[in-house]
């Protein structure tokens, strides 16, 4: 599986820089993320860290919390927004789950996860699919 898709969410090659509150990342603030490091394991191969555009990852990934919908910006453009399917606000961290391509007998259907730590907005986001999974290491910021 060599690709993100529309939400297999990934976010740029270099993190954005971090300077809000902790307030703003306990989904209270709409947040915009980047990817600094992806890490791609295929069903019996080895793990390897990747490029952001060899694994077809977006830009930036927006979470807006007040919609409940993410969205993926490559090259400037917004994607519509797919839903958040679970928000949950842990005590150092907020986590953010859903679904992409969630559909019943959806092609290329990816589980993902992103944990973002609620002091520096530093993010762990993981996904998987048929005979793939991603971590994927970034950071966010509030917008």
């Amino acid at each position: 599986m060599k690709g993100f898709g529309r939400l297999g969410f990934v976010f740029a090659a270099s993190c954005l820089s971090v300077t809000a509150m902790a307030a703003d990342f306990d989904g209270s603030e709409t947040l915009m993320c980047s990817f600094a490091t992806v890490i791609e394991c295929d069903h019996g191969s080895e793990c390897g860290q990747l490029i952001n555009e060899s694994v077809d990852a977006p830009d930036f990934v927006k979470f807006d919390f007040k919609k409940k919908q993410g969205f993926v910006i490559s090259e400037g453009v917004e994607s519509l927004g797919d839903d958040l399917d679970n928000i949950l606000n842990l005590a150092n961290y907020l986590v953010v789950q859903g679904v992409q391509g969630g559909t019943e007998g959806a092609a290329n259907s990816l589980a993902w996860s992103a944990s973002i730590n609620h002091a520096t907005g530093m993010m762990v986001f993981s996904a998987a699919g048929e005979g793939a999974a991603f971590v994927v290491f970034g950071a966010c910021t509030a917008i």
